[in-house]
This record gives C-alpha cells, structure tokens and sequence, in this order.
C-alpha cells in the first residue's frame, strides 16, 4: 500500500504575505512627488466629485487611481493609506500563483525570488499603476492553465484581466500575442477547446462596450488611443526625436545594461533553465509561463509606444517589474536543474559573474560585489543551503534600500515642516518652493482648491511684475531635489538673484541636513536725487527696473 505524503505547512507563504504587509508599513518613505501625485489627485477628484484639471492620458487609467481614491474618501485623505490596493496586488498574485504550483520546492522558490527585488518592493506603498498591474499580468497565464477544464470561466477571467489590465496601463498589451500564441500550439496538438472562443468573445464584447462609452461620453470612440498618440514629447526618454543612433542603442546593449544596473539580470539568467525546458517537454504550466515570459521580454525589447513613429518603451525599471511575478515562475519551476544540475549551474553562475564584470566596467562597486556574491553562491554553496543564502543575499539590498530611501528624504520631516511653515504665509507674505513641491501642494496638505499661498520662484516673478513687490516672503528648499529633481536644486540660488534684484534681505534661516528655510524681507530702497540732494523713498523698484 503506497504511503501518503503529508501535506508541508505554507510557512513560505505566510512568510512572504507578512513581509509584504511589514515592509509596506514600516517601509513607506513618502510619495514620489512624480506620477503618484497625478493618481492621488485624480482619485480624489473621481470621489469627490471635482472636475479633473487636465485632459491627458491618465484621466482614462481608471484601474490605477479608483480605488486609491475610495480608500481616501472612506477614511480621509492620506497618501500611505492609498497604496493598500498596491499591496492587495502584491498579496493576491502571491497566494494566487503558489496555488497552481505543485511541488513544495517550486513555491518556496517563487516566494524568495518575488518577494526580494528592490524596485518591486520599492513600489509596494506607492500610488502607481505597474505595482497594480502586477495582478493583472500574473492572472493572464494562471487563466490560461484552466483553459481545458473549465473554458468558459477561463476566457471570461483572461479576458477580464486584459480588460482591466488596460483601463490600468497600457502595458498590459505586451502579453496580447499570448493566447494566439497558445491556440497555435493547442492546434499543433489537435486541442481545439471552447477557450478560445469564450474568449475572443469576451473581448469582443468588452471592446465594443468601452469605444461605445467614449462615443457616447465624447463623441469620438478612439479618444483613448488618440490621447496615447497625443501624449508623447520630447524628454530624456524619447527615441523619436534621437536620431537612429540613439534608437540602435536601445534596441541592441542598452536593454542588457538596464537589466544588469536594476539587478533585473539575475532573474533573466536564472529564467533560462525553465525557458528552455518548457520548450523541449510536453508540460503545460512551464509553456504558459515561458510564453509569457518571452511576450514580455521581446515586447519591452522592441514594442513601439506610438503608431505614428517608432519610439521604444523607456525601460524605466517601474514598467520592468511586471516581469517579475512570470519570471520568477520560469525560475522557481527548474530551481533543481540550476541549482545541482552541472551545465545550467555553470551556465547560471557565469552569466551572472558577466553582469558582475559588466558593473566593475560602469564603476559600481557595490554592484559588483552583489553580483560575484551571488554567483559564489550558486557555485559553491551546498544545495540544500543554496534558496536560504539566495534569500538572505537578495533581501540585504532591498532592506539597505529602504533604509537608505527614508533617510535621503525624510519625508515625514519635510511634511511636518513644510506644513508649519505654509500656516505661517498668506498671498502677501508667500512661501517659494521648487516646482515638485508646488505641484504637490493639495496632496502634502490633504486639501484641494485652496489656493494656498504657495508658488516657484517663475510664479513669484510674475507676480511680481503684475501686482508688485510682497514685503515678505518664506523660500523652503528639500534636500531630496538634488536626488530626484536635479535640474531644481538651483532654486537657492534663482531666489537669492531674485532677492538682489529687487532689495531683499535675508532675516531667518532654519537648516538641518534635509530642509533649509529663509524668510526674506524687503528693505526701502533709498535714491539720491543730484538736483536737489533729496533722499526719497522708493517702495516699488521693480517698476524702475522692468521700464
């Protein structure tokens, strides 16, 4: 009689689910002042019934910034509590892709590989799309395993999470050639299933119900595709305005460095093994998963972002973790083949030497050493230890991370001062900010279309020459702009050429190592007249100025 195996307990799992709610908790460094700022204010507005201010392409990813919103507007505005649906996206791809693996070792291995990479996690308290279209992505394959038993829920969940996936991000698109991809290899079979149907007509449904809304509310079916037409411009990380050169380097090393310098490497390398096997043996989980896998890969390698042009995706490591939950399935399905096979544990540990050599040549020492670190491990580190040293390997960046992000920006520090500070100003005695700061203004105080007395210093010039000089005012300057915003660190010193041009004085400085404040006052300009040596006052200089 064949004795039953006994069940192992999902310490794994409840591990890596309770990291994820400790690590969103204690690991919140503040919002980014980026497009975090743009999701938090629409959400607000959807609840609340506030007209957005802009028309452009963010206004249609519903899937990012409505349950934010409704979070806030049930429990007061805060922008920590708003990430929750981040951190739900984190949970439930987790618990959902450990059910449809089968063996214990797998899990485990799924569980350290996505629960430790440091831009994944990075993103785990914040307000953005791509931590939300995690669970989208990760739900699109695990649909797929159930094609066969149960088609019908199947398609409608696939064609549900595209759907949703969508009014998300646009990125969900990259997995569209998967479900063709897997009819060809069912016909190859002779495995025609109603899926695929069930399906294709889900989509088709959805499809006609969402340009039917946009023809209704807008007139125009296709308002959604022309915004994403509309949205480009010219920045750092456009290729249609770089010339071919430019274009040539993101399509062929520039990728590789990207994913050596984010650390992305080591989870393609080790992808390998399961990308090759799935290939080679008739097994349907490693198909799926491999076939997204690659979907994903050679759609950020190449994808265009405009129909109009061809301008690669910007391989911001943000649109990079979703890669993550699929790869790490490729890695955790073969975790016996690289860890004690010969060839692929060779294999393994070479190309992740590479990505340590590779970092010595960009200068990163740290870097470096993380990579050589890891591939020591996978050489001579016995089996049996190798997934614990693995994980103790990978969460040492993302706690330095963490530890690192709240310390260069403080954030509940500046908040508290920037707060205080602002409750000291009016419209004639205002506070100067940088632009990220000016532009954070409603979600910093929790308060919307109050006209705080907040500007940049471009603002207070323009002021200036319209309505005159204000006898005060407060500039506040964040350490954390040399980190984030470069190009406005110079503030200081434009308010400080402000301040010569136009008679003020410095009277109150407050600095520590993340906030300098400086109130400025406005001194008399005293003239001496040569026809009559009178001195007069003179109260409003830059009308002499600007003539």
């Amino acid at each position: 009689m064949q004795k039953l195996s006994t069940p192992q307990p999902p310490y794994a799992l409840f591990t890596g689910l309770l990291f994820f709610m400790a690590l969103w908790y204690w690991g919140y460094d503040g919002v980014t002042f980026s497009d975090d700022i743009s999701y938090l204010d629409l959400g607000y507005r959807f609840w609340n019934g506030l007209p957005f201010q802009e028309v452009d392409l963010f206004n249609y990813r519903w899937g990012t910034y409505v349950l934010p919103g409704f979070i806030t507007y049930i429990f007061g505005f805060n922008d920590h509590l708003a990430s929750l649906p981040s951190l739900v996206s984190y949970m439930m791809t987790l618990m959902l892709i450990w059910k449809v693996l089968t063996e214990y070792l797998a899990k485990n291995v799924f569980v350290i590989f996505f629960c430790s990479s440091v831009y994944l996690l990075h993103f785990l308290p914040k307000v953005y799309p791509d931590s939300l279209l995690v669970f989208w992505v990760a739900l699109i394959p695990v649909s797929a395993i159930y094609r066969h038993q149960k088609p019908f829920l199947a398609g409608m969940i696939m064609a549900a999470a595209f759907f949703i996936g969508f009014c998300t991000k646009e990125t969900i698109i990259l997995l569209a050639p998967l479900p063709i991809l897997l009819f060809i290899f069912d016909t190859k079979k002779d495995k025609k299933p109603l899926f695929y149907t069930y399906f294709f007509l889900c989509m088709a449904v959805l499809v006609i119900a969402y340009l039917g809304y946009f023809y209704v509310k807008f007139d125009d079916p296709f308002l959604r595709f022309r915004s994403i037409e509309q949205g480009h411009y010219i920045s750092p990380y456009s290729f249609y305005d770089k010339g071919w050169t430019a274009v040539a380097e993101r399509l062929t090393f520039s990728p590789i460095l990207t994913f050596i310098e984010r650390t992305f490497w080591i989870w393609i390398v080790l992808s390998v093994p399961g990308l090759v096997r799935a290939f080679k043996h008739d097994k349907d989980l490693h198909l799926i998963f491999a076939l997204a896998s690659l979907c994903l890969l050679v759609g950020f390698w190449f994808m265009t972002t405009s129909l109009s042009f061809y301008s690669p995706l910007p391989l911001n490591p943000r649109h990079l973790i979703i890669l993550l939950p699929i790869l790490s399935v490729n890695i955790a399905l073969e975790a016996k083949r690289w860890t004690n096979n010969f060839f692929w544990n060779r294999f393994a540990t070479l190309w992740i030497a590479f990505g340590g050599i590779v970092s010595l040549g960009l200068l990163d020492w740290k870097l470096a050493a993380f990579y050589f670190s890891f591939a020591a491990v996978l050489l001579f580190v016995p089996v049996k230890w190798k997934p614990a040293c693995m994980a103790v390997l990978l969460l040492f960046p993302v706690l330095a991370s963490v530890a690192y992000q709240r310390e260069l920006k403080h954030f509940d520090h500046f908040k508290n001062v920037f707060t205080k500070t602002i409750d000291t100003c009016h419209p004639e005695a205002p506070l100067i900010s940088h632009e990220f700061v000016v532009r954070s203004i409603d979600v910093l105080v929790g308060e919307y279309d109050s006209n705080l007395p907040l500007f940049s210093i471009h603002e207070l010039a323009e002021k200036s020459t319209a309505g005159g000089l204000p006898k005060t005012f407060t500039l506040l300057t964040y350490s954390y702009a040399a980190h984030a915003f470069p190009e406005q660190e110079s503030l200081l010193k434009e308010v400080n050429d402000y301040a010569t041009r136009f008679n003020y004085d410095q009277t109150n400085i407050y600095q520590d190592k993340w906030i300098k404040v400086i109130q400025y006052d406005h001194r008399k300009d005293l003239s001496t007249f040569s026809n009559h040596g009178e001195l007069v006052e003179n109260e409003t200089p830059s009308r002499k100025v600007d003539q």
